[in-house]
């Protein structure tokens, strides 16, 4: 048998079809437009820990930054000689971030071991080795734990944390978890995945970090620790 006929009224029965469809959305567009797209899926970071916005948008300085007294001394880059005369555990330019230690500072004893994208809360136990100090790669003062902390996207020119999680030993001897939570003042860092976020914008770094009390080997219940603030924040 010839399938010829057969597709043919096939194609005639979907043209119409399609053509009955049209006229159907035609006389019933108000309907189409009015129903409402689903809603964006966002996760959230819902933390009751303590969190800090350091400002780091001027390129040519570093504000350091104390955790235990969450004091904050900005240093020009010019000055590094001074590094060694304050107590401080990072310094952040921009996306740039030293630590308290090794070829920043001989005399400092901060280190960081990045543990990776991990529950944040889960985080219990305080590492007892392997902590990094800095290093100096292409003249420039780096840590390598810290020197991936974020994505850069190329469409849109746009930083975007991963959100891992440090440990870290910080200057005084005592320890602390950190992750950072966005880099942009004003908008939120996924946001700018799909526009372009403005230099002046940026490098408003949100730091969620957990101290530990000094001499103990675990992190404390975020709930129950002394240093968590009592108002739930959402961090988008």
């Amino acid at each position: 048998m010839n399938p010829t006929p057969r597709i043919f009224l096939m194609l005639l029965a979907a043209t119409l079809l399609f053509h009955t469809t049209l006229n159907y959305m035609e006389g019933n567009i108000e309907e189409f437009e009015t129903v409402p797209l689903p809603p964006k899926k966002i996760r959230k970071i819902s933390t009751l820990n303590p969190t800090i916005q350091v400002n780091a948008k001027e390129k040519n300085s570093w504000m350091l930054v104390e955790f235990t007294s969450g004091k904050t001394l900005k240093v020009p880059e010019a000055e590094t000689g001074k590094l060694n005369q304050a107590n401080w555990d990072l310094g952040f330019s921009r996306t740039k971030i030293i630590s308290n230690g090794g070829k920043t500072n001989p005399s400092g004893n901060t280190g960081i071991i990045n543990l990776g994208p991990v529950n944040f809360d889960g985080v219990k136990t305080i590492p007892e080795t392997g902590y990094v100090q800095d290093d100096r790669s292409l003249g420039n003062l780096i840590n390598k734990e810290l020197a991936g902390w974020y994505n850069y996207r190329t469409r849109t020119h746009n930083i975007e944390s991963k959100r891992n999680v440090y440990a870290l030993k910080l200057n005084n001897g005592t320890f602390m978890k950190m992750r950072i939570l966005n880099y942009y003042c004003g908008q939120k860092d996924q946001d700018c995945r799909s526009m372009m976020c403005s230099r002046e914008e940026a490098a408003c770094l949100t730091i969620e970090y957990v101290l530990a009390e000094p001499g103990s080997q675990t992190f404390p219940d975020t709930r129950l620790a002394n240093n968590t603030q009592s108002v739930e924040k959402i961090i988008d």
